[in-house]
């Protein structure tokens, strides 16, 4: 169990301090929660209530160096042609907020974009939406593990991935 002074990486807010666990009020019920607080957005903070089995699996220990790296070198997935079948795979990523799974969704989109210029042509508006909402979590994660700055985790990884 998460305790305070760790860090997680919790949904969608990316990488967090677990500052405090205590007692509140929610819903005119009192119950614990831990109080997290975004490291890369202090005016941030987020409760969440320990008997909320849903909000509590949202919180993931981070990955070592070692894991991570190795996760970034997983092969790329085989491309789904299916637009729409695409898009329900991109969405559910996106909502688990499974690492492995939104990098996975990273390297297709990035595979397509590359495709899709040299033939003239730009990412789609939603595989453009979920290519960077999964950036703004990665890129957190990756920046917090490697002691970078988030604006320097895009030219880390090609240069990690040889591009």
């Amino acid at each position: 169990m998460f305790q305070p002074g760790d860090i997680v990486s919790y949904g969608t807010n990316g990488v967090c301090t677990i500052t405090e666990k205590k007692r509140i009020r929610l819903a005119g019920q009192s119950c614990n929660c831990f109080i997290l607080k975004p490291v890369y957005d202090s005016s941030m903070t987020i409760c969440v209530p320990c008997t909320s089995q849903v909000l509590l699996d949202r919180m993931r220990s981070l990955p070592t160096k070692e894991e991570l790296l190795a996760m970034l070198h997983e092969p790329a997935p085989a491309h789904e042609p299916d637009a729409d079948a695409r898009r329900e795979l991109y969405r559910q990523a996106l909502q688990s907020g499974d690492r492995r799974r939104l990098l996975r969704m990273v390297r297709d989109i990035h595979t397509q974009h590359q495709a899709r210029k040299a033939q003239g042509k730009g990412l789609s508006a939603f595989d453009d939406r979920a290519l960077r909402e999964a950036q703004n979590l990665l890129h957190s994660e990756f920046a917090y593990i490697l002691g970078i700055e988030p604006n320097a985790v895009p030219a880390f990884i090609a240069g990690e991935l040889g591009e």
